[in-house]
C-alpha cells in the first residue's frame, strides 16, 4: 500500500495577503475615482450634458471593469498555466504573444467601426436617447473621443493577466489608480478654468484616452523585466482552445456589467436618471471592488495551480467568507445611510437636492444586491478555473433577462434610476442562487462547518451594526444637513461610519466571524485517498 503525496494546503495568510494587495490597490483606484466623480457631479450635475457624457462613459467603464479588473484572467490564466505545465515556459510565452497580437487586430477593427457608427453604439448603451437628438449627438461625440481608450486598456488588460499568471499582482492592480489620477488633474484644470459643462466634458473625454496609454505603459514596465511576449499572428492549437472557451468565459465573467448596462437602458427612459444611476453605481462599486476584483484575480490564479477538490473547497470557502465579511456590513450601511452619503459626497455645485434624493434611492436599491453580486463573483471562479463557462454563462444570461424584465415591468412605479438599480439587485440575487445551487448539486463546492459558522456570525454582527446606526443617526442628523460646513458634515458622516464599523468589528470578533477563516487554516490536513 502506497500513499499518494498530499496536495499542498492552501495558504490562508498568502491568499488574504494577495487579496488585500489587489483589494487595497482597487480601493485606491475607487477612492480616486470617487474624487473624480464628486468633481464631475460638481461640474456637470445631472443635466443633458451629464447624461450624454456619462452614457458615453459606460462603454469605457464596461471595458475597464470587465477586462481591466481581472475579467481576462478567467479565460487566459488557466490556459496559460496549463500550457506552461505541459509544454514549458517558452510555449506559454508564444501563446501569450499570439493572443496579444490577434486581440490587437480585433480591437483595431472594432474601434474603427465604432467610430463610424458611434450614434448606434450610444443607442445600444442608452436607448432612451432616441427621442433626444441633441443629447444623442453629444453622447456620440464623446464616445468617439473615448474609443482609443478601449483599444489601449484592453491590450493592457491582457498583458496584466500575464503578470497575474506569473504571480505578480501589484502593478496591474495599481494601473487604474494612475488613470484616475490623470483624470483628476484634468478636472482640477477645468475647475480652475471655469469653462462650460460641455467644454469640460469634451476635455474629460479626450483625457480618458490618454489614461489608456498610461495604463499600457505602466503594464509594459514590469513585463520587460520578466520578458515581453513576442508578437505573432500564427494561429496555433492553443489559440483555438482560447477562442473555444474564452469567448463564453469572458461573456460569463461580464454578466455583472451587462446587468448594469441594462440598468442604464432603463434609466435612460427618464431625463437625469442616467447620471443619478451612475453616481449611485460608483458608490456601490467601492465595496464590491475591494474583494470582487481580488476574487477574480488572486483566487482564480491560486485555484488554477491546484487540482485537488479539497483545496478548491478550502479556497472557495475562505474567499466567500472574506468577501461577505465586507459585503454584508457595507450593504447594510449603504442601505441605511444612502441619503447622508450621497449628500456629503455630491450635493454641491450643479448637483442639487432633487439629484440627491434620486441618487440616494438608487443607492439603497443597489445595496440590496451587493452581497449577491459578491457571491456570484466568487462562485464563478469554480467554473472558470475548470474551463467550464457554460453554467456561469447561462446564469448570467438568466440574470440579464431578469434585470430587463423586472426593470421594464416596474417602470413608472418609482424614479427610473431607482428602478434600474432595483432590477440589477434582483438580477444579482438570481445569478447567485443559480450558481450556488449548481455548485452544491454538482459537488464542486462542499462548504465546511467553519465557513457556515463564520457567515452566520457575519450576519448577526451586521444586524447589531444596523441597530447601532439607527441609534447614532438621529443625534448626528443636524450636523449632516445640507448647509452645514463641508468639514462638519464629512466629520459627522465619518463618525457615523466609524461607530458602525467598531460595533460590527467588535461583534464579529466576539462571535468568531473572522479568526478561523482569515488568520489561518485550521483542522486536519487535506490528503488524497490511499491506494
Amino acid at each position: 500500500m502506497t500513499s499518494a503525496s498530499a496536495p499542498p494546503e492552501p495558504s490562508s495568510p498568502r491568499l488574504a495577503r494577495d487579496s488585500l494587495v489587489v483589494g487595497a490597490a482597487t480601493i485606491l483606484s475607487r477612492l480616486l475615482g470617487f474624487a473624480r466623480d464628486v468633481l464631475i457631479a460638481r461640474l456637470l450635475g445631472t443635466g443633458p450634458v451629464a447624461d450624454a457624457f456619462l452614457a458615453a462613459l459606460r462603454l469605457p467603464n464596461l471595458v475597464r471593469r470587465v477586462l481591466g479588473e481581472g475579467g481576462l484572467n478567467a479565460p487566459f490564466v488557466p490556459l496559460y498555466l496549463a500550457i506552461k505545465a505541459e509544454h514549458g515556459e517558452a510555449a506559454a510565452r508564444r501563446f501569450a504573444g499570439e493572443a496579444a497580437s490577434h486581440l490587437c487586430l480585433l480591437l483595431l477593427l472594432f474601434v474603427a467601426l465604432a467610430e463610424l457608427f458611434a450614434p448606434w453604439v450610444v443607442l445600444g448603451l442608452a436607448g432612451g436617447f432616441a427621442g433626444e437628438p441633441d443629447t444623442l449627438a453629444l453622447a456620440a461625440f464623446y464616445t468617439r473621443l473615448m474609443l482609443p481608450f478601449v483599444l489601449l486598456t484592453t491590450l493592457a488588460a491582457l498583458l496584466a493577466a500575464l503578470l497575474n499568471a506569473e504571480g505578480r499582482f501589484t502593478v496591474a492592480a495599481l494601473a487604474p489608480a494612475l488613470m484616475n489620477a490623470i483624470l483628476l488633474v484634468a478636472l482640477f484644470v477645468e475647475l480652475f478654468r471655469g469653462g462650460s459643462s460641455a467644454e469640460s466634458a469634451t476635455l474629460l473625454a479626450a483625457g480618458l484616452s490618454l489614461t489608456g496609454l498610461a495604463h499600457l505603459a505602466l503594464i509594459l514596465a514590469p513585463l520587460r523585466r520578466i520578458g515581453l511576449p513576442r508578437p505573432s499572428l500564427r494561429w496555433s492549437r492553443d489559440m483555438t482552445r482560447l477562442v473555444r472557451t474564452g469567448g463564453a468565459t469572458l461573456l460569463a465573467a461580464s454578466a455583472a456589467q451587462l446587468i448594469l448596462l441594462v440598468s442604464t437602458q432603463i434609466a435612460s427612459t427618464e431625463a437625469g436618471s442616467v447620471a443619478a444611476l451612475y453616481y449611485a453605481d460608483r458608490i456601490f462599486q467601492l465595496p464590491l471592488s475591494f474583494f470582487g476584483v481580488a476574487m477574480g484575480t488572486v483566487v482564480l490564479s491560486a485555484m488554477a495551480g491546484e487540482q485537488a477538490q479539497a483545496v478548491h473547497d478550502a479556497l472557495l470557502g475562505r474567499a466567500l467568507a472574506l468577501g461577505l465579511a465586507l459585503a454584508i456590513p457595507a450593504a447594510t450601511a449603504l442601505f441605511l445611510l444612502a441619503e447622508p452619503i450621497v449628500s456629503v459626497l455630491f450635493e454641491q455645485g450643479r448637483f442639487g437636492a432633487a439629484d440627491r434624493a434620486r441618487t440616494a434611492a438608487a443607492l439603497s436599491a443597489f445595496a440590496l444586491g451587493l452581497p449577491f453580486a459578491l457571491v456570484a463573483k466568487v462562485f464563478g471562479q469554480a467554473y472558470f478555473v475548470r474551463r467550464r463557462p457554460r453554467l456561469p454563462l447561462l446564469a448570467g444570461f438568466a440574470a440579464v433577462l431578469v434585470a430587463a424584465g423586472a426593470g421594464y415591468a416596474l417602470l413608472g412605479w418609482r424614479d427610473a434610476a431607482m428602478i434600474g438599480a432595483l432590477a440589477a439587485s434582483l438580477a444579482f440575487l438570481v445569478q447567485a442562487l443559480l450558481l450556488t445551487g449548481c455548485l452544491l448539486r454538482e459537488r464542486l463546492w462542499r462548504p465546511d462547518a467553519a465557513t457556515i459558522r463564520a457567515i452566520l456570525a457575519i450576519l448577526l454582527a451586521a444586524a447589531l451594526m444596523a441597530a447601532a446606526l439607527a441609534v447614532l443617526l438621529p443625534p448626528l442628523q443636524p450636523w449632516l444637513a445640507h448647509g452645514q460646513p463641508v468639514l462638519s458634515r464629512a466629520a459627522a458622516l465619518a463618525a457615523l461610519c466609524l461607530g458602525g464599523a467598531l460595533v460590527y468589528g467588535l461583534a464579529g470578533w466576539m462571535l468568531g466571524a473572522f479568526g478561523p477563516l482569515l488568520l489561518r487554516l485550521r483542522g486536519a490536513s487535506v490528503r488524497t485517498p490511499r491506494s
